[in-house]
């Protein structure tokens, strides 16, 4: 059971950095900040680069496989 709350809380987490890159794509300087503040986290270390590089806004979470719409508007 443990295993399966831990899947949760990373995809809410997830779906949370997704949308808040997404918000913050025109204000490059906030979304360097809280890019490497997220950065800090080994776990989500990767997504982060993958937001980083992308030249284009970031899909809602959904087009990522997120099935938790918490954090989507």
């Amino acid at each position: 059971m443990a295993a399966s709350e831990t899947v949760t809380e990373s995809d809410h987490l997830k779906s949370l950095i997704i949308s808040t890159a997404s918000a913050l794509w025109e204000d490059k300087d906030a979304l360097g900040k809280f890019l490497s503040v997220v950065r800090r986290s080994e776990a989500f270390a990767p997504l982060t680069g993958t937001l980083e590089r992308s030249e284009i806004r970031p899909a809602k979470p959904s087009f990522y496989g997120m099935t938790n719409r918490e954090f989507q508007e």
